[in-house]
């Protein structure tokens, strides 16, 4: 009853937001109670960059999306993921639109999982472009979307950057269900060192340090966080350390000449509880079932970036980053044993790297008496895994057995270019296109059962166009369409029913939107985005086969809406609301399932957020998210198994809450907080279908309550 009442209550409150934007946006204002109009803007503020790469500083700070964008765009902005007190990735990616996200192996959200617009959901993150400032953040940006761990700690995320639309064609592969920028602190324009230390529950503890300097030609800074617990399960402990250095050096007579350079070190280890059957989950949500899962891994990344300034409002970037992640996973064989089982482990060791080269450029011009503005780009890109070995251990120790020893090599050459110009006044057009090319996709292994060596190519010519019309210096509609692709997944290489004569297939993706934006009076904004994604052939490894399921078919609205109240009413100045609402659609559209709902696409997602400053320095925040019900199966299974890992997955709705205090030192600021997560405790779980640790009934994350200092000091 709690939880239905929770979830009325955060869908319904954020109704009265998109209504009283929809009037106001319409100049529907009561003659008796007049309405302190916001001055309309003399212009627009600057178009958020394509990448916001190394290099970035804070002066540049981290705009608002302007409303003539050709496709939606969201940014949740350091107050914002400040204010979620999200102890870690999947709760903080929870607060953005048309996104949603789910615990995997239970391993403290260390291997995340974010799933978005209808698309499936294998359990770590398999279908959406995800950059750490502008850097593939996957092992193998192609053949290896999936995160076994996450290679950026929560402590070092400033904003994040959720990009959707014909802009996708900068950027490849996986974009049909966007590109996720996780954005860290920027330089600093002036001497800064600082700490933040977060104590919680289940022996919670985290601990950043950071500190930089400018001299108005060369800026640098350092952070180091360390982060550790107990976890929420039983033995879910998990222990990380993440590095970052990064320097940006002027170059001749203009500032905006730079070289900048960045290095980052991630290590992780983490417990791996998997899932529960349905009696032991009954016995003991929180218990562990498969004690000696493990994970260690670390993951360095070297990044480097030129850019120089050119006549005619044109600039040009040479880039290249290189990433090198290793993992070592250690899981009970069987998953689920019964009392005749002879139990042993599975011992998994890779090492896989990503390396790129590639330069884009923009570059403004008139032509027809009309001004464009070109940007291009072009990359050479490769993943290898030189070796990736599986053993099978008896569970108290013994010798091993090889099952296999993966080889795995791709190249990719890549080229886009887009233009955007107004044929007419108030009419922005960006349209585009992108070239992939993969001439060798390499999978072989020499090692146990089976034994392969098998090759794949792909070519193909990838459109974008968008449209956006400002109607009023307040109101844009928008519109676009673009293409992508996801490349089959290295541990598809070999695990086709004959390796020797089954295909792997490219999956290809179309996509399109309709929306509209608005700064209305009275503090009021919004959005409203109509989408639909279409893809071919995807694929999943249920079976012990590689295997390509048929078409998804996913179409949904996206609702938005801000409102600052004391723009509206004086008394209520520092009260500033936030709130979106997903409707989405997703049926399996070929193949034996044809007409089932994808597996884990809810029907409905929410998020709101409330936040109130007064006083000197104080400030209340307390936000609110909600999951809609799913399926966890293509064959949409309602009733639970005995296992766990099938059934229908409840509604959830997770309120958090957090009160601070700044004080402001003179040489520089602390700020005090407490706040919780899941505050009304509630009870909620998954069921996941499996993976390398097990599948099962996964419990979520209970209410973990937290304090929090945060130092930064500017002598």
């Amino acid at each position: 009853m709690l939880e239905a009442t929770a979830c009325r209550a955060l869908v319904v409150s954020a109704l009265p937001l998109f209504l009283a934007a929809g009037a106001a946006a319409a100049g529907a204002a009561s003659p008796s109670a007049p309405i302190e109009e916001d001055p309309a803007p003399d212009e627009e503020p600057p178009e958020l960059p394509a990448v916001l790469v190394t290099g970035r500083r804070a002066a540049e700070g981290v705009p608002a999306v302007p409303l003539p964008s050709v496709g939606s765009r969201n940014v949740l902005g350091p107050e914002q993921v400040r204010e979620t007190g999200a102890r870690d990735v999947n709760d903080l990616v929870l607060h953005l639109p048309a996104i949603s996200t789910r615990p995997y192996n239970g391993g403290e959200a260390a291997a995340p999982s974010f799933s978005t617009r209808g698309l499936p959901d294998d359990g770590l993150t398999e279908y959406i472009q995800v950059l750490i400032d502008g850097v593939p953040a996957s092992p193998l940006p192609y053949g290896w979307t999936a995160f076994s761990f996450f290679p950026l700690t929560p402590d070092r995320i400033h904003a994040l950057d959720y990009l959707r639309g014909a802009h996708s064609v900068r950027y490849s592969p996986n974009t049909v269900g966007g590109v996720l920028n996780f954005l860290t602190p920027p330089l600093p324009d002036r001497t800064t060192i600082g700490s933040r230390s977060t104590f919680g529950a289940f022996d919670y503890a985290s601990t950043l340090l950071w500190g930089g300097m400018s001299d108005g030609r060369t800026s640098w800074s350092t952070t180091y966080v360390d982060r550790r617990g107990e976890g929420y399960r039983r033995h879910g402990e998990f222990d990380q350390q993440d590095f970052n250095l990064r320097v940006r050096r002027e170059l001749g007579e203009s500032e905006e000449d730079f070289l900048a350079v960045s290095f980052t070190y991630m290590e992780d280890e983490h417990q791996a509880p998997g899932g529960l059957t349905r009696s032991q989950y009954r016995d003991d949500r929180f218990d562990n079932a498969r004690p000696k899962n493990r994970f260690a891994g670390y993951r360095g990344v070297a990044d480097v970036v030129y850019h120089a300034e050119l006549a005619r409002e044109a600039w040009i970037e040479g880039f290249s980053y290189l990433s090198l992640t290793n993992r070592h996973l250690t899981a009970q064989r069987p998953h689920f044993p019964t009392d005749t089982d002879v139990l042993t482990l599975s011992d998994w060791v890779d090492d896989s790297y990503a390396a790129a080269v590639g330069v884009r450029t923009e570059r403004k011009y008139e032509a027809g008496g009309r001004e464009h503005t070109v940007f291009a780009g072009a990359r050479i890109h490769r993943d290898w895994i030189p070796s990736w070995s599986i053993d099978s251990v008896p569970y108290d120790g013994g010798s091993r057995t090889p099952l296999q020893d993966n080889e795995y090599s791709m190249t990719s050459y890549s080229a886009h270019v887009d233009d955007t110009f107004q044929p007419v006044e108030d009419l922005t057009v960006t349209a585009g296109i992108r070239l992939e090319y993969i001439p060798d996709a390499h999978g072989e292994n020499d090692t146990g059962t089976v034994t392969f060596d098998y090759d794949d190519e792909y070519f193909a010519l990838l459109p974008g166009i968008g449209v956006s019309y400002l109607v009023t210096p307040r109101w844009a509609v928008f519109a676009n369409y673009f293409e992508g692709f996801r490349a089959p997944q290295v541990w598809g290489f070999g695990s086709t029913p004959d390796p020797d004569t089954s295909e792997l297939e490219f999956e290809e993706s179309q996509a399109w939107e309709v929306g509209t934006r608005y700064e209305a009076a009275a503090g009021l904004g919004g959005a409203a985005t109509l989408w639909d994604n279409h893809y071919d052939s995807f694929g999943v490894f249920y079976s012990g086969y590689y295997e390509n399921l048929g078409e998804i078919g996913a179409r949904g609205v996206d609702l938005e809406a801000t409102w600052d109240a004391g723009k509206l009413v004086e008394s209520l100045a520092g009260l500033r609301t936030f709130a979106s609402v997903t409707l989405q659609n997703a049926e399996i559209e070929g193949g034996p399932n044809e007409g089932h709902e994808v597996p884990y696409a809810w029907e409905t997602k929410a998020a709101l957020r409330a936040r109130y400053e007064w006083g000197r320095g104080w400030l209340a925040s307390v936000g609110g998210t909600y999951v809609g019900n799913s399926y966890s199966d293509e064959a949409n299974t309602a009733m639970e198994n005995e296992n766990g890992n099938l059934g229908r997955n409840p509604t959830r709705t997770l309120i958090d809450a957090q009160l601070a205090k700044e004080l402001d030192l003179g040489f520089g600021k602390l700020r005090l907080g407490v706040g919780a997560t899941n505050l009304l405790e509630e009870d909620w779980f998954v069921h996941s279908r499996g993976g390398f640790f097990g599948g099962g009934k996964v419990a979520g994350p209970p209410r973990q309550s937290y304090a929090l200092f945060d130092l930064t000091i500017t002598p």
